[in-house]
């Protein structure tokens, strides 16, 4: 069980590292993205600060259970933003995937839908 103290010091942690994502997030939407592999990489660093992101949600999460909290709609609410931002992860992870392969002229996922160069490589399904 955590002192008053190292809960404080834990919290105030936890606050200081999502804030930090929301800056990196924002610093990382107004990368230049004008061409593939811009956006490429724009994907790839919004994919990895989202799940950073989600990563500190599940630490206030297990911090609220450790800590004994009554406060169960925390942890769930901590949980759903985790949950969300692992979900953003993903979508950014596969985007990068896509407009890596349209810079190296290979087909993109089926997911991909308006960014899929398949008609472009000749490829079918």
């Amino acid at each position: 069980m955590l002192t008053d103290a190292e809960h404080t010091a834990a919290l105030a942690r936890i606050t200081f590292a999502i804030d930090a994502c929301d800056e990196y997030r924002r610093a990382a939407l107004a990368m230049p993205h004008t061409c593939e592999i811009e956006h490429a990489f724009r994907a790839e660093r919004l994919a990895l600060i989202h799940a950073r992101r989600a990563g500190w949600w599940i630490v206030l999460a297990r911090l609220t259970r450790r800590a004994g909290s009554p406060y169960r709609i925390y942890r769930t609410t901590a949980l759903m933003a985790a949950v969300q931002d692992r979900g953003s992860a993903r979508f950014w992870r596969d985007a990068s995937a896509d407009w890596f392969a349209r810079f190296e002229d290979r087909p993109t996922s089926d997911a991909a839908g308006a960014l899929s160069n398949w008609h472009e490589l000749g490829v079918t399904a």
